[in-house]
Parts: structure tokens; C-alpha cells; sequence
């Protein structure tokens, strides 16, 4: 089956990863992919059976977890008009928290990019590429608002969830949602230290088998427990 873009895609129960390399699934089937995206290049390299984090990282994202920006830069799909974010950046700081927020989704290419460079006749391509990767732009002023104002429009059926940094003076109309993040107040070395691409790769594991995403990690012991426990009741 064809599908117009990379990223997470449901067969009945079963959700499938589909990117460059082709795709799996986080339960284990073992049969063949059944779907094909057509969506051009794939920019993301999800390591699929990533380790699971240490309990020490996951506490430290658990910390940040919460904050708007965060979940707007998860790689999980969200419903088309509900994808589209703007945040008020007038001094041009995020950057770095942008940047180390996209591995989440173990680009390829840098997914951060400066909104004036872009072209409005770009957009409807990089908004169908995948669900599971945010496009980032950042700088935006009032020059770029056609190309806002576009976004927003495209919103309403692309998958691709876009954020976007800039100028207060920016208007940011429906759909486009726009947010406040308290993420500057944590130090960005201890959020460059987190293993962003196992914590993403667990996040859509999670997703893929609608388990809570936030849930505490089990121990070894209780992971070893559990497995016991579903053993004995086949």
C-alpha cells in the first residue's frame, strides 16, 4: 500500500515504522511491511531497537516533559490543524534547545532552519515528508508572515508537525497554535547530555503500542517480573 509520507502508520492494531530503510514494528510480527511512502527522501533514522534509557536520564527528561515546546517537538504524529505552533523567540535564543530537541527524531539533515530563508513554494512538499518529524523554523518577522500565514493554511491537511520561532509581532492565526515554553530556566548541558535519539526512539515505541509515553521505566527486576507473569498466563 502506497502512503504519502514517512513516519508511524497503522495496519489494524499494528503500527509500522516506514523510513528509508524500509520498516518495522514495535510488537514483534514478523511479515512484511505493508505500506510504501512515496513522499520523496526520508530525513529521519530512528533507531528502532535503541536500549532503553537509563532511569537517571529518564528523570531528567521527565523533568521537561511537560513544557509546550517540548510536546511540540515530540516524533509522534498529531491530527492535522493541530500541528502547527508558533513561540515568541525575540532574542533569538532557543536555538540550541531547538536543535538538541530535533534529535528526538534522529534527523539526517538539520530540520532547524532560519523562516527567511524559506521559500513558500517549498512548503507543501517538506509538509508531506513524514509525521513523526518536526520541520523547524526559526527568525521569522513580519516579512515572513505570507509564508506563516501559508503554513497555517497547509496545516489543515499536511502531516508534518511545523514550530516556529520568532518575532512577537508575528500574527499567528487559527490553526496555528501559539505557546509559551518555560525551557530556557534548564541548563543546556544537561539537556545536550540526555541520549535524545533512545528517548525518541522509546517515545514512539510507546506510541506504537498505546502504552503511556510518560510512564516511570521498569526496573530490571520488575521488567523480569513482568515477563514471568505474561508467560504464565499463555
Amino acid at each position: 500500500m502506497e502512503v504519502g509520507n514517512y513516519g508511524l502508520h497503522w495496519d489494524g492494531n499494528i503500527a509500522w515504522l516506514i523510513q528509508g530503510r524500509g520498516g518495522n514494528n514495535f510488537v514483534g510480527v514478523k511479515a512484511q511491511v505493508p505500506f510504501r511512502a512515496t513522499g520523496g527522501m526520508c530525513n529521519h533514522l530512528v533507531p528502532s531497537a535503541a536500549p532503553i534509557p537509563d532511569r537517571i536520564h529518564w528523570e531528567m527528561w521527565q523533568k521537561v516533559a511537560d513544557d509546550p515546546l517540548v510536546k511540540a517537538m515530540l516524533p509522534l504524529p498529531a491530527p492535522p490543524g493541530r500541528n502547527v505552533f508558533y513561540v515568541n523567540d525575540p532574542y533569538d535564543d532557543l536555538g540550541y534547545y531547538l536543535n538538541t530537541l530535533s534529535r528526538l527524531s534522529s534527523p539526517i539533515k538539520p530540520v532547524v532552519k532560519p523562516a527567511w530563508m524559506f521559500k513558500v513554494r517549498d512548503l507543501e512538499r517538506e509538509l508531506h515528508t513524514t509525521n513523526i518529524q518536526p520541520l523547524v523554523l526559526v527568525q521569522a518577522d513580519q516579512k515572513c508572515q505570507p509564508l506563516v500565514d501559508t503554513i497555517g493554511k497547509l496545516a489543515l491537511y499536511t502531516p508534518r508537525t511545523v514550530v516556529i520561532t520568532g518575532k512577537p509581532e508575528v500574527v499567528a492565526r487559527t490553526p496555528i497554535q501559539r505557546i509559551t515554553s518555560d525551557i530556557r530556566s534548564t541548563d543546556i548541558s544537561d539537556l545536550m547530555t540526555l541520549p535524545m535519539e533512545n528517548l525518541g526512539a522509546l517515545l514512539i515505541r510507546r506510541h506504537a503500542r498505546r502504552e503511556d509515553i510518560n510512564a516511570p521505566l521498569e526496573s530490571r527486576e520488575d521488567r523480569r517480573n513482568r515477563q514471568i507473569r505474561e508467560r504464565s498466563k499463555k
